[in-house]
């Protein structure tokens, strides 16, 4: 996407009060308009206000501080272009198709930064609920060391400390990485993006911008609020090809997450038979001694020929 596109679609992703339903409906009304979002952007205030729905500080934020707004725009444009980052929308090459897929909604904005090519390669997501027990911390260990011996990459939910093991875990064995963020891409790494916060401990190591990938549906400065970690649980799961409930606790958010993958016919692995609830509706029993035989086979069937040749 190239600048001019990148601040059209921040004009719409950076207003107050703009979700991804309000987002889509704005995307939707400019194709079948045939108007590009720059030109749906200039259209007069009260006209959009009729046609769009948007919100009054929305309406504002386009009126009277369309000036000051679009400057912003710009400037942060110009911040993710030296980033290396990447914007895109649904429809777009580099979107995620995981996301287009899976997730509900799709999100009308993804920021992708490090390898897009890695988007492509098969993966094994990890989930864990809130609390961490030696128990989960080992089976993550075991877990990852499987996933990076398959040549699999790791997906993983960036902040929170269980993927933070993961993370860092799937680092120091040099495997691919897939980082779904809580937050904004600025908020994670904050003024420098050489530098990786996913790992453990004081030190920040460098960014490895070959063997990770991260994503985020997030307003770039956006920082992570209360249902933050929902919707990235939900978005992580949507970009697997195998999801591994490390812990999922019952009637829990993870088991609620799950079941969604479920439904949708994707493979769930249950580590060590820990939710009954999950193993019932149809998730697939997990333990350390089935690790030997690796995750390839649960792939499906269309990706095997993927993880053959990565």
């Amino acid at each position: 996407m190239d600048n001019a596109a990148q601040v059209s679609l921040l004009t719409w992703a950076e207003l107050p009060r703009i979700g991804d339903r309000s987002l889509h409906r704005v995307q939707a009304h400019a194709r079948s308009r045939q108007l590009s979002l720059a030109a749906l952007a200039m259209l007069p205030v009260a006209r959009l206000a009729q046609e769009l729905r948007l919100p009054a500080a929305a309406i504002r934020r386009l009126g009277e501080e369309r000036a000051w707004h679009h400057r912003r725009c710009v400037a942060l444009a110009a911040r993710l272009t030296a980033a290396g980052a990447e914007l895109c929308q649904p429809g777009d090459a580099l979107y995620p198709t995981g996301w287009q897929r899976h997730a509900e909604p799709p999100p009308a904005v993804a920021t992708l930064y490090g390898n897009v090519a890695l988007a492509a390669q098969p993966n094994v997501a990890l989930l864990h609920s809130r609390l961490v027990s030696e128990a989960s911390v080992a089976a993550t260990l075991r877990v990852v060391s499987a996933i990076c011996a398959d040549g699999l990459a790791v997906a993983v939910g960036g902040m929170k400390t269980p993927h933070r093991i993961a993370a860092a875990t799937a680092r120091a064995l040099g495997a691919a990485r897939l980082v779904v963020l809580d937050r904004g891409l600025f908020a994670a790494f904050g003024d420098d993006v050489g530098r990786d916060p996913f790992g453990l401990g004081p030190g920040r190591g460098q960014f490895n911008l070959e063997r990770s990938l991260v994503v985020s549906a997030f307003r770039p400065d956006d920082h992570a609020v209360a249902r933050s970690g929902r919707r990235r649980d939900a978005l992580l799961t949507a970009l697997a090809d195998i999801v591994v409930a490390v812990s999922a606790r019952p009637g829990g958010e993870i088991e609620r997450c799950c079941r969604a993958c479920l439904r949708r016919g994707q493979c769930v692995l249950v580590w060590e038979g820990g939710n009954l609830a999950l193993l019932g509706d149809g998730a697939i029993p997990i333990a350390a001694a089935d690790l030997g035989a690796g995750f390839r086979r649960f792939l499906p069937i269309h990706r095997r020929t993927a993880a053959r040749s990565a």
